[in-house]
């Protein structure tokens, strides 16, 4: 008996160990070493919402059994905002302060950059990178669309927000290769 319980034992450490010490699988994002914040953002300068824009993210979270909020994993959040995966600021200062209003206004409101949350956890992660803020629930998922945003968009990650967001999906190999 002793003998199963330190083989398992092993195991469990062992499992441990690859959670904690594999790098996890790459992001397919350009990285830069941190985030610089840029003077001169507003969030007007990414235009406003698009006609019916807002109504479509919460219209393709809908589910039978409510809207899903992926930040938080529940169906139904009491007071639901419009979130944008890869936050504007960040945007600006990774390099959108360079882009013209047109390429601004369509990052702001890309379908991929948006996602339909609960108030509190909006306002939670508010300008914030991975390194600063993630979701409690899917985290993987956040990752992987984060990644999406900023290889659409060319815009890089900071080296940190990357690492962070690579141990979210250690098991999960279903993200692009570097």
């Amino acid at each position: 008996m002793k003998h199963y319980f330190l083989a398992g034992l092993c195991a469990v450490t062992a499992l441990w160990g690859l959670n904690h010490f594999l790098p996890g699988p790459p992001l397919g994002v350009a990285k830069a070493d941190m985030r610089v914040r840029i003077i001169g953002y507003e969030r007007e300068a990414f235009g406003g919402w698009l006609p019916d824009t807002k109504d479509n993210v919460r219209d393709a979270q809908a589910t039978a059994f409510g809207l899903y909020d992926p930040y938080s994993g529940k169906h139904s959040p009491a007071s639901v905002e419009v979130d944008h995966v890869f936050p504007l600021s960040a945007a600006w200062d990774m390099g959108a302060f360079r882009w013209d209003r047109q390429r601004k206004t369509a990052f702001a409101n890309d379908p991929l950059n948006l996602v339909a949350t609960a108030k509190d956890l909006n306002q939670d992660k508010s300008d914030s990178l991975p390194s600063e803020w993630l979701p409690p629930a899917n985290r993987c998922d956040y990752s992987r669309r984060l990644a999406a945003v900023a290889r659409k968009y060319d815009l890089p990650l900071p080296a940190a927000d990357v690492r962070v967001m690579r141990r979210q999906c250690r098991f999960d190999f279903q993200l692009t290769t570097d």
